[in-house]
């Protein structure tokens, strides 16, 4: 989407239960709450619920989750501020049809985990295939999303922002429930 072409904000809350990460080789699961926020083309949106088209962009503005585990303790992510991810995209299985479809949330982030890895920010290696981390819900039913869950399509490698190239910890599944703001 270019500057010129309106854009509307859906912020939805979201809740990953029993994500699963690996640091420095031990396995840890913890609970995340926080939100996302995307920004994308009302009118396009419209003519995807009238099946005049088959995909609506969602370029992702914010987003912000906290994590607690046993063990591992607290975990931040928010949007990576420094690189921008491709667009998200919501698609429909049957052309022309807006559901049931697929959304892919595509996401780069900043996570910290200040009890196992103090004073480091990690961030995604992003590898030319399959790219960006991916979380999808292969069957959304509406949109704005209401209760789906979306799911890390490959685990998600994290390397230190100012020292990239070793992995030191790996988000192995994120299954992410999406919940819209209700005003």
């Amino acid at each position: 989407m270019t500057s010129n072409i309106e854009q509307a904000l859906l912020s939805c809350p979201c809740q990953a239960a029993a994500a699963q990460l690996t640091v420095a080789g031990q396995r840890y699961v913890a609970d995340f709450t926080g939100h996302l926020t995307v920004g994308l083309d009302p009118n396009m949106l419209a003519r995807y619920m009238q099946g005049a088209v088959n995909v609506v962009e969602l370029l992702v503005q914010e987003h912000v989750s906290n994590g607690v585990g046993a063990v591992i303790g607290a975990i931040s992510v928010i949007k990576h501020p420094d690189r921008e991810p491709p667009p998200s995209t919501l698609k429909p299985i049957t052309p022309g049809i807006p559901f049931p479809a697929v959304q892919d949330m595509i996401v780069d982030i900043v996570v910290e985990i200040p009890s196992l890895l103090p004073n480091i920010r990690l961030q995604p290696v992003i590898p030319a295939n399959p790219g960006p981390p991916v979380l999808r819900n292969s069957s959304v039913t509406n949109f704005p999303p209401q209760g789906d869950v979306y799911q890390l399509m490959e685990p998600m490698d994290l390397e230190d922002i100012n020292n990239p190239g070793p992995v030191l910890a790996t988000i192995n599944s994120f299954p992410v429930t999406v919940n819209p703001a209700t005003d």
